[in-house]
C-alpha cells in the first residue's frame, strides 16, 4: 500500500514565488540589495529615489533624472538602536509634480515610505506613498 507522506509544514510553499513583485505604473526597481533599495520614479515626478540602511544610518536620498545634479538627502536617522521602518517628508521643488496627474497637491506634498522587514533585516515589503496614493508597492 502507499501512502502519500504528510507535508512537511516547515517546508516553502511551491506556489510562493521567490521573485520580487513590484506593483507600480509609474516608478520601477533600478537595484536592490539588503538594506538598499533604488528605485527610477517616472511619474507623477522624475528622480531616483535611493534608500541606504547601512551603517548605523538610514537615508533617502532624490536625484533629478533629467541633468546630472546631485542627490539630495531628503531624510535620515540614525538607527543605532532600532532600524526606522517608516520615513516622511515633503517633496522639494526641484521635483515639480507632472500637471496631468490633478490627484496630486503641488509641490511640497507629503512623500512616505514604509518598510517591512524581515526577522533577518532584509526588506520584504517596500512601498512608497505620495499623499494618499501608493506610487510603488514592493514585496518579497
Amino acid at each position: 500500500m502507499n501512502e502519500v507522506p504528510t507535508p512537511n509544514p516547515y517546508s516553502v510553499s511551491a506556489s510562493i514565488s521567490p521573485e520580487i513583485q513590484v506593483r507600480s505604473d509609474c516608478a520601477h526597481l533600478r537595484r536592490g540589495t539588503f538594506l538598499y533599495r533604488q528605485i527610477e520614479i517616472e511619474a507623477p515626478f522624475r528622480a531616483t529615489l535611493t534608500y541606504d540602511g547601512w551603517w548605523f544610518r538610514q537615508k533617502v536620498a532624490l536625484q533629478p533624472s533629467d541633468d546630472g545634479l546631485a542627490p539630495l538627502q531628503v531624510w535620515f536617522r540614525v538607527s543605532w538602536v532600532r532600524i526606522h521602518s517608516a520615513f516622511e517628508f515633503d517633496l522639494p521643488e526641484e521635483f515639480p509634480l507632472d500637471p496631468d496627474w490633478d490627484t496630486f497637491a503641488n509641490p511640497g506634498t507629503r512623500v512616505r515610505g514604509e518598510i517591512t522587514f524581515a526577522k533577518t533585516l532584509a526588506i520584504r515589503q517596500f512601498r512608497i506613498w505620495l499623499g494618499e496614493t501608493v506610487i510603488y508597492d514592493e514585496i518579497r
